[in-house]
């Protein structure tokens, strides 16, 4: 075929097969952003599952949807998705005989059975009202395309808050149109205090209305996905649904009828819209305690760092408090924080490891917040269950506030996973479906299979990435394996038990693993990030926090190709930074009201798409970030399930952690990877290493000796 440059006929090889593997999308426009969003999303999709996409314009003529509609029958398209508000009756029915569809839009019959997704707004738009209501608000203008008003259920709604049906414009979708109405609106109503628009066509008209008439007290509400870019200033609030979603749907079902046209049952399924209240970054903000003064902030040299700097200079324009930010690696951050008094220089703040909190707790480093924080309760309750105790706390006080995020997930490469060729090579080697490992064995096997020195036809150099030497990266990857195994480093007595039989199992699969993997040594998550941007490897394990280049297309070159499970054994190692306040600071208030600013829910968004993270579950949910970061939906599934790194309470302080995690083991699995000794010999060394520095530990402080 190469040599005599063949090309199938797809044409062709639809005639003689009885399924196309092209579907139909038939959409009213391609200009409003929600539709542009709807086709990649279903482009995406379906490339994914081997179909490719035939689009189709309506312009919302009844006409042209069923023009379109014939000619998908004549092409022999395998399925339809149809987004229509119109419901082509007769036609749609006569279609479905032939072809399966799948129908989106805002008007539907819950009694006829078909595969429909159904878009709900009325949910939203009535809350939007209620609230607008209790807040006082006396005149609320409406401007609705027609198909919104289907069933009279929005003016019912609308009638129940605002009996004022001339307060109501129906447009078509236009910004021209929007803004007509706007602009006559609140010309006649000087007392009209909000609009409602259902569109972003109309919305942009209506913007331009409030502007030219000087209207800017007006609370302008829209139908739309939502997008802090966008939305900022812009809209008191989105009445939003996700189209990416709507998407994902649509294709599923849509596939379920293709691939399994005897068993599959169309069903109608509600998309509900949610309203988003817009927080201004800068809201509530005022000339700050200790302005003046500038803060000094020893910081873990992080992609969430640097957002904070950039960040900070909205910050002080507003409040007069100026920050000078000293960035760090990550021993020379401890460091810093341990060193005698004289040499230390003042710190107001820091970022603190959560592996930290307790030790700088009780070594009289970090400062309590009792006191420092307003209305905690509000403050902490967005946060990821769990996370201000694992981050903050130490015993029952707060030191620290959860700032940049860190759960573990596997990234790989999804066209390897859904290439047919390879998946059939893998099954005839291995017995096993080409799928993400749920395992650490399954991840050694897809890891050989995508090795090129042990498989030639390997599209990739390497299995996996794989970060090496003595620091904590090595430890935190080996974790994960042992805890999967069953083992961990201490007993629940407090006595150290690592050296038995399932952490050598989990000792020897880890060194394995690295047989797939480039031999030049990657010492830091950051690299390991480099590193699988280059495409050379087909998986990698990394936190969250650090992969926010790995989907950037200017630089990286997976971008596009990313996909994303929990890692194999479900044990992530818990990780993360929180900020923390030095016991000599001589401005603590100054500093925890920064840092209140830094954690808070409006920064987190900005913070994101600056490179930061954050731990606030509003943005894990939010639907614009998931073409920047598509892990985040299951971020949250795997924070449930992540660990945090400890040793027993009573030998806490005294950088013992560190000692235990950063040195010992991370220094003998090296040398078990390296092969400089067994793996037997590294577990007991390691065994006989800790106890050796909880007795010294033990006998300097004149603490209970460790059991043997």
């Amino acid at each position: 075929m190469q040599e005599l440059r063949y090309r199938p006929d797809a044409t062709a090889r639809n005639l003689k097969n009885t399924m196309s593997n092209e579907v139909a999308l038939i959409l009213p426009n391609v200009v409003h952003p929600d539709l542009q969003t709807l086709l990649s999303a279903a482009e995406t999709e379906l490339r994914e599952r081997g179909y490719h996409l035939l689009l189709k314009i309506t312009n919302n003529n009844p006409v042209l949807e069923k023009k379109s509609l014939e000619q998908c029958l004549e092409q022999r398209v395998g399925g339809i998705i149809l987004y229509s508000d119109t419901h082509p009756g007769d036609v749609l029915k006569r279609v479905q005989n032939e072809c399966p569809v799948v129908l989106i839009g805002k008007r539907g019959k819950r009694d006829v059975m078909e595969d429909s997704i159904l878009i709900r707004y009325e949910k939203a738009l009535e809350e939007a009202l209620a609230r607008f209501r209790r807040q006082g608000v006396r005149e609320v203008g409406l401007i609705l395309e027609r198909e919104i008003l289907h069933g009279n259920k929005v003016m019912d709604i609308y009638a129940k808050y605002y009996a004022r049906p001339d307060h109501v414009h129906v447009v078509d979708f236009s910004k021209e149109r929007g803004f007509k109405a706007a602009y006559e609106l609140l010309h006649r109503n000087p007392d009209m205090k909000a609009l409602i628009t259902s569109n972003y066509l109309i919305s942009e008209g209506t913007r331009k209305a409030i502007q030219l008439l000087k209207r800017e007290d007006v609370a302008h509400v829209t139908f739309k996905e939502q997008n802090w870019i966008e939305d900022e200033g812009r809209y008191a609030a989105t009445i939003s649904v996700s189209f990416r979603k709507i998407a994902e749907s649509a294709v599923r079902k849509l596939m379920g009828a293709v691939e399994n046209p005897h068993t599959y049952e169309p069903i109608t399924e509600a998309a509900e819209a949610e309203l988003v209240e817009t927080a201004p970054l800068l809201a509530g903000l005022d000339r700050a305690r200790g302005a003046g003064v500038p803060l000094r902030l020893a910081m873990f040299d992080s992609p969430a760092a640097h957002s904070l700097r950039m960040l900070s200079q909205l910050y002080a324009r507003e409040t007069g408090v100026r920050m000078e930010f000293e960035m760090l690696g990550y021993n020379e951050l401890l460091d810093r924080l341990y060193a005698p008094e004289s040499r230390r220089g003042e710190i107001d703040g820091f970022m603190m490891d959560i592996t930290w909190v307790d030790g700088l707790a009780k070594d009289g480093i970090a400062r309590p917040l009792d006191g420092l924080i307003d209305e905690p309760a509000s403050y902490f309750e967005d946060f990821v269950p769990g996370t201000v105790k694992e981050y903050g706390m130490s015993g029952e006080r707060l030191y620290g506030l959860p700032f940049m995020s860190g759960t573990q997930l596997l990234f790989y490469q999804k066209d390897l996973f859904e290439n047919a060729s390879l998946k059939k090579l893998f099954k005839r080697k291995y017995g096993e479906e080409l799928v993400p490992p749920s395992t650490w064995a399954q991840y050694n096997l897809v890891s050989e299979f995508f090795t090129r020195e042990y498989n030639e036809k390997s599209p990739v150099k390497y299995g996996h990435v794989g970060v090496q030497g003595p620091s904590v990266y090595t430890t935190v990857s080996f974790l994960n394996r042992l805890w999967a195994y069953s083992s961990d480093i201490f007993a629940e007595d407090g006595s150290v038990a690592i050296n038995n039989g399932n952490s050598l199992a989990a000792l020897k699969n880890f060194t394995k693993s690295y047989q797939y993997v480039a031999k030049s040594p990657l010492k830091s998550w950051d690299d390991a990030v480099e590193s699988f941007k280059q495409g050379d490897s087909a998986m990698v394990v990394l936190y969250d926090s650090h992969a926010v280049d790995v989907n950037d297309y200017t630089k990286s070159k997976v971008a596009g190709n990313v996909g994303c499970a929990l890692i194999p054994g479900r044990t992530p190692v818990l990780g993360g930074w929180s900020l923390g306040i030095d016991t000599r600071s001589r401005n603590p208030e100054a500093a925890a009201d920064f840092w209140v600013w830094a954690c808070g829910n409006p920064s987190a968004i900005p913070g994101s798409l600056l490179g930061g993270s954050t731990l606030r579950q509003d943005d894990f949910a939010r639907k614009d970030l998931e073409n920047l970061y598509p892990w985040k939906p299951l971020l949250t599934e795997s924070y449930a399930i992540s660990r945090k790194r400890l040793v027993p309470a009573r030998y806490r302080g005294r950088r013992i952690e560190n000692e235990i995690y950063n040195h010992i083991l991370s220094q003998e699995i090296s040398d078990a990877i390296q092969g400089v000794r067994s793996e037997e010999e590294a577990l007991r060394n390691i065994e006989e290493r800790i106890r050796a520095l909880l007795r010294s530990n033990s006998s300097e402080t004149g603490g209970v000796r460790p059991a043997e």
